[in-house]
């Protein structure tokens, strides 16, 4: 029997209001999920949106100096509500973590592009999917300014303002997409296998000096990252600590909930 489809984005916010709306008074923040759906595409599958894509959105938000704990707050209620209709099979809340400060967000929004352009092809054309959609998105956006722009009303025209914003957010999408995509290098099919030092698509076996559990993580790109898949980002405390490191190492990483204390293992599958 076949897995049912999940909706949309745009699908899924529609409903997401529908449950939120108390008589006549508008849902708080429409506008900034608005925002984070035409963001990520309003096209995409609720099922197919990754952790690496709600953590960079919430970077893209500290990056732009306004209150990112006020903005990022009514998406946070969007994915908790996306989790509990069982659209998704983890918590996305968990990964939209408001920056510490603008200067530190700025820095990490543009190291993914600047320094980390290695993808694994999976990867690559994950992102390739992305821009492929959004380009179809760009046209029918400027259908709906067109249909918008019909009602000479503009003080009161919600859906020109609306469609006015989806696309301003569909071309930062688009140019951020094509200029990290001429910039990638494809990881070489052989990268599991046994290296020397850790480095980016390199999988790592790590044993917890205090537990003695064993972990297995590989290093990915911010937007491959998934914890769940064992997938870190190199822009991650643990992923930072350890490239370049060597079997029987030892490291320790600092993260909230403590220090967590490992020896490398073994370097590649």
């Amino acid at each position: 029997m076949a897995t049912p489809t999940g909706p949309s984005l745009s699908e899924a916010l529609s409903r997401f209001l529908a449950s939120q709306k108390d008589g006549k008074k508008p849902v708080e923040g429409h506008q900034e999920l608005s925002r984070f759906v035409a963001w990520c595409g309003r096209d995409q599958k609720v099922e197919d949106l990754s952790p690496a894509e709600v953590a960079e959105y919430a970077e893209s938000i500290g990056a732009s100096g306004a209150d990112p704990a006020k903005r990022l707050g009514p998406v946070r209620t969007f994915l908790s509500f996306l989790k509990k209709e069982g659209w998704t099979q983890t918590g996305l809340a968990t990964h939209l973590r408001v920056p510490r400060g603008r200067r530190s967000a700025t820095r990490q929004s543009a190291s993914p592009a600047a320094a980390s352009t290695h993808l694994s092809q999976e990867g690559y054309d994950r992102l390739l999917s992305q821009l492929e959609v959004l380009k179809e998105e760009r046209h029918r956006v400027v259908a709906d300014i067109k249909r918008a722009m019909a009602d000479k009303d503009f003080r009161e025209n919600a859906p020109l303002e609306a469609a006015k914003e989806r696309q301003g957010f569909i071309e930062s999408r688009i140019h951020e997409l094509e200029a990290g995509l001429s910039s990638v290098q494809l990881l070489a099919a052989n990268a599991g296998e046994p290296q020397k030092r850790v480095k980016v698509g390199v999988t790592v076996t790590l044993k917890d000096t205090t537990t003695g559990r064993e972990v297995v993580y590989t290093l990915v790109d911010v937007r491959e990252a998934d914890v769940a898949s064992g997938k870190i980002s190199t822009l991650s405390p643990v992923g930072q600590a350890l490239l370049d490191r060597t079997v029987g190492d030892e490291l320790s990483v600092h993260v909230p909930r403590g220090t967590l204390n490992y020896i490398v293992q073994k370097i590649g599958l």
